[in-house]
């Protein structure tokens, strides 16, 4: 459903609404309008206009990114902008394609790591696996350093998305915690963590005094995540632990999370008939779809493609998206 032309953040899988307006009103009630800014590509520029106008968002929060340059380069921009504007500002990193139960326990979790990172720390929200997950990377913390009385977990290592076998090896441990890449830092901590872990781009970052230098710029900068860049390597980072009913709309697995099953553990979306059919997701954008005695298996029809696939292949839609871009398909 994804695609260049129409990437998650628009799509309509948790509400009627787009996704990134429900990670926008998941926060009003702790962050000002005004404090509000959206990464993106240029590319999505009429869409975000659009998901924006109802909201009141200032259209100059809104960065755009001349090209992709994956997340290290946008939050260490968007950090000097605003120490700029505010020398003692506090940032929460955001990804758009989340999902959450609890509204309350989120904006409690955020304010407890707010208060947190104010003293100089670079906070992580870790999420108790509920299932052995391959498609997550996780974070294992130091059991013998938990620092209970001030609400944080030192962490041990970064874990790269893990095999069937390891990941139901972290789900019996109670050391091991989902990677959700939600961060919360002081502008000025995480600037200071760049300036040591990744001088070259620190040092263009900060070269950029205007829009020209800017857009000159950007093109230098690394193509890399701010978990390998920083999160991985800083002494400073602290994780706390944050079960308030969280998803990643990463795959169909985990949209599975959010619909409504039948007794026989079927979802049906759209203009479905079925016949025998168990433990089976089928999505439709508008045509009618029949199903024969279906097991495990996710099946999605758009008005472009068709996918048919076991559940326990949603990983590799990923493989079948980088074929489709070869065959230049717009996806």
């Amino acid at each position: 459903m994804s695609s260049e032309v129409e990437p998650k953040q628009f799509l309509n899988i948790c509400s009627s609404k787009p996704m990134l307006n429900e990670s926008l009103n998941r926060i009003r009630n702790l962050v000002p309008k005004g404090n509000i800014f959206i990464a993106t590509s240029k590319t999505q520029k009429a869409k975000i206009a659009s998901c924006l106008k109802s909201l009141g968002l200032p259209i100059n929060n809104i960065f755009f990114e001349p090209q992709g340059k994956n997340t290290l380069a946008p939050i260490a921009a968007l950090a000097q902008r605003l120490i700029s504007k505010d020398p003692e500002a506090n940032i929460v990193v955001l990804p758009c394609d989340h999902f959450v139960k609890d509204n309350r326990k989120f904006l409690r979790v955020l304010s407890k790591g707010l208060g947190i990172a104010r003293l100089g720390r670079i906070v992580t929200l870790g999420f108790t696996p509920v299932r052995p997950e391959t498609g997550y990377g996780y974070i294992k913390i130091k059991p013998k350093l938990r620092v209970k009385d001030q609400g944080f977990y030192e962490i041990s290592k970064f874990v790269e998305k893990p095999e069937l076998k390891k990941a139901k090896e972290f789900l019996k441990s109670k050391d091991y915690f989902w990677n959700g890449g939600i961060f919360i830092f002081r502008a000025d901590v995480m600037l200071e963590e760049i300036e040591k872990l990744k001088p070259k781009a620190y040092k263009i970052i900060m070269a950029m005094a205007d829009e020209h230098s800017f857009n000159r710029l950007w093109q230098d900068l690394p193509a890399i995540s701010i978990d390998y860049a920083v999160m991985e390597k800083t002494k400073k980072i602290v994780l706390v632990k944050a079960d308030y009913g969280w998803l990643d709309l990463g795959n169909w697995q985990a949209v599975e999370g959010i619909l409504k099953k039948d007794k026989r553990g079927n979802i049906f979306k759209g203009n479905c008939l079925d016949l025998g059919s168990r433990n089976t997701l089928v999505w439709s954008e508008d045509k009618t779809v029949a199903t024969i005695g279906l097991k495990n298996t996710v099946v999605v029809v758009t008005k472009d493609a068709v996918l048919v696939c076991p559940k326990d292949k949603t990983q590799d839609v990923k493989k079948i998206v980088r074929l489709l871009k070869k065959k230049k398909t717009g996806y």
